[in-house]
């Protein structure tokens, strides 16, 4: 269950502004076909083959919604929808939706959410990982299944005691 809560923190912590004090620096670049943005409801909807970049993490969906604080200045809310992909150095991930919570330290995947690290995978309806390291895995119209193999030494998979 520790790597499983490794592995989900790894991708929550990649996410855009969030982690390391080196990370926040890095710029949070998004390309799409198209950007709206709404002054008044001090939102930025980028649609079309969105691709959201900061340092080695990408997201990959159909649409991203950032919504801003009441300054304009920070983000409140991220909200990406449709065909999403995460991806990187330490692993991927796939999911219908997904929404951030900066403020809350709280990344959810829904809608056939998977998180892969090498050949280690987790799969739920909804997965929930807070930065504090607590994770939630749901399933709602099936159950949450998780594949983990065990560490290789030397070559081989690690044997048990006989």
């Amino acid at each position: 269950m520790k790597r499983i809560a490794v592995l989900l923190l790894a991708f929550f912590l990649a996410l855009p502004a969030f982690g390391a004090s080196e990370e926040e620096k890095l710029p949070f670049v998004v390309e799409s076909q198209k950007l709206f943005y709404n002054k008044q409801k001090r939102t930025a909807t980028y649609v079309g083959s969105v691709v959201a970049q900061r340092g080695r993490t990408i997201i990959k969906g159909d649409k991203m919604v950032i919504y801003f604080d009441s300054t304009g200045k920070e983000i409140k809310k991220v909200i990406v929808t449709g065909n999403i992909y995460i991806k990187d150095e330490r692993g991927e991930g796939w999911c219908k939706e997904l929404v951030y919570f900066p403020y809350q330290e709280k990344v959810i995947l829904k809608g056939n959410a998977k998180l892969k690290q090498d050949k280690n995978l987790i799969v739920g309806d909804k997965i929930v990982a807070y930065r504090s390291g607590k994770v939630e895995v749901e399933g709602i119209k099936r159950k949450v299944k998780t594949v983990i193999f065990p560490e290789e030494k030397g070559g081989r998979p690690e044997q048990g005691s006989r």
